[in-house]
């Protein structure tokens, strides 16, 4: 029996059904348009091996039994209530469902969100869809040790919108070019000290848009402790 955690957020307060207050909006700058989403809902729940797929297998340095499915609502590039998911570390769960509900309610637009086993686990595939993801077990880029997509702990927002770009200037993915320009206003560009930025933070994640080398803006991880 999988045990659910359910989070449900509305302009004016955000309940998680536990008991336990999980945050607090304004409603006093919404919009009658803001108005008219849905509230924003968050199911956490267990996740099996076989809906990891390829993403994970032995050796990897979480088991399926230390890492969390979301089921959530995210603001679509078209404007519109979408349901997406993501798997995390269990340890973390229930602060990325706040932050995107966060983000949810700020109408950040995110033009996809599935789990990366849709891809086969391929990042490449994944990043070139546009996809928001978080959990693949695998290298850093470049190698040299596991990333923290391992550990359940970094996710990618709107990777062909946000692009990392290595130490010797190669844009990943290539589709994101485009997207060096960090011209504001684009929609789903993350952008220094942004709302989607502070959201991260608030909760000790770190932003990748900030490093030197490599700047990875589509990137945040919760360093592990």
């Amino acid at each position: 029996m999988r045990i659910l955690t359910k989070i449900t957020m509305t302009l004016t307060a955000a309940v998680m059904l536990t008991g336990a207050v999980a945050g607090t909006a304004s409603a006093s700058t919404a919009t009658a348009d803001e108005t008219a989403l849905p509230p924003y809902v968050a199911l956490i729940r267990s996740v099996s091996a076989a809906e990891l797929g390829k993403s994970w297998h032995e050796g990897c340095p979480l088991g399926p039994d230390q890492l969390k499915m979301i089921k959530l609502r995210y603001f679509g590039f078209d404007g519109r209530a979408h349901n997406g998911e993501v798997v995390v570390s269990k340890d973390v769960a229930v602060e990325v469902a706040q932050t995107f509900g966060e983000l949810y309610q700020q109408r950040f637009a995110i033009e996809r969100m599935e789990n990366v086993a849709n891809y086969d686990a391929d990042d490449d595939r994944s990043m070139e869809a546009n996809n928001t993801s978080a959990f693949n077990c695998r290298e850093i880029t470049g190698g040299g040790g596991w990333s923290n997509h391992s550990y359940g702990r970094a996710i990618d927002i709107n990777p062909q919108i946000n692009p990392y770009i290595s130490a010797g200037g190669t844009v990943y993915p290539p589709n994101g070019a485009p997207y060096v320009d960090r011209t504001p206003g684009q929609k789903g560009m993350i952008y220094a000290q942004d709302n989607t930025v502070k959201a991260f933070e608030q909760r000790g994640w770190d932003w990748g848009g900030y490093w030197d080398s490599p700047i990875d803006y589509q990137h945040f991880e919760k360093p592990l402790t």
